[in-house]
């Protein structure tokens, strides 16, 4: 009988435990232990948690632009405010390391297991800096200043870093549609804003579709397989992009039949030719009148 209870009592404390954990590990209350905006303010916790949740006990490298404080007198440029999310990151991930990025100097000890840089997301010099030091990362979250050339820049330029099977991250994109912030609510159909900049990336995901000879892959044609718009986040996976068509033979479709195949093949390409030719003249057109 002492056994039985014994079991039973192991049993109830198991179950306990891995309540508490998944209770501790769950982003959302993470987000509103340290007060957040990624949960409240916004809705992105739960959607971080569908793509984090298979890493929280692995030894990851986590990196994010923009570590926050904003503060009714002083707006971010407190010293000593911000690194809420950079605290739920840090209790996440509990073999994770954590690095934070700001355009403010911050002051703030986290603990060993997070690391803080001072500078501008679109500063070459700070980005190479990070970059040496932590070589790839698991996740980048880009939650800078949201400004459609600083978003641009830093995805350039850090997007090659992340470990394939690794997410990029995009916070607050209604900045591409409020003039304060460098949007344009009046043209949607304006490129330089952060919406329609990954809009593009869908071409670039099937890119062995284009049935374009002309048309070069570029690295990230190559390196993402997934992309996932959400109110206000963009979600992007790297990975190899290997998938062929089952259409197309590198970007052409070949003549059929037998008869007259190398005259019908030369009318093809020139048709290819003019097509591609006449689409890079309106394209530069519509960029000078843009």
């Amino acid at each position: 009988m002492f056994i039985f209870f014994l079991i039973l009592t192991l049993k109830y404390i198991d179950f306990n435990l891995t309540v508490y954990i998944s209770y501790k590990m769950n982003l959302d209350k993470l987000a509103i232990k340290y007060r957040s905006d990624k949960y409240g303010s916004h809705y992105y916790t739960p959607i971080y948690q569908k793509y984090m949740e298979s890493k929280k006990n692995k030894k990851i490298n986590l990196f994010e632009i923009g570590v926050g404080g904003l503060e009714p007198k002083i707006g971010y440029s407190g010293l000593k405010t911000g690194g809420e999310s950079l605290r739920m990151w840090r209790d996440f991930f509990k073999q994770g390391m954590i690095v934070g990025l700001d355009i403010v100097k911050k002051d703030l000890d986290l603990g060993k297991r997070v690391k803080i840089f001072h500078g501008s997301q679109s500063d070459p010099v700070i980005l190479k800096k990070i970059i040496n030091k932590y070589k790839k990362f698991d996740f980048i979250i880009d939650d800078g200043s949201h400004n459609y050339k600083d978003v641009k820049f830093s995805f350039e330029y850090i997007f090659h870093t992340l470990k394939n099977g690794g997410y990029y991250f995009i916070e607050d994109t209604q900045s591409s549609y409020i003039r304060e912030f460098g949007g344009d609510g009046a043209n949607l159909f304006n490129q330089k804003t952060v919406i329609n900049y990954f809009k593009k990336m869908i071409d670039k995901i099937n890119h062995n579709e284009i049935e374009n000879p002309f048309y070069k892959p570029t690295y990230f044609d190559k390196n993402i397989t997934e992309i996932h718009f959400y109110h206000n986040l963009i979600v992007i996976k790297k990975d190899e992009n290997l998938e062929k068509s089952n259409i197309l033979v590198r970007n052409r479709r070949l003549v059929g039949g037998k008869n007259l195949v190398l005259i019908r093949t030369f009318i093809k390409n020139v048709k290819y030719f003019y097509l591609h030719y006449i689409a890079q003249f309106k394209s530069l057109f519509r960029n000078i009148f843009n």
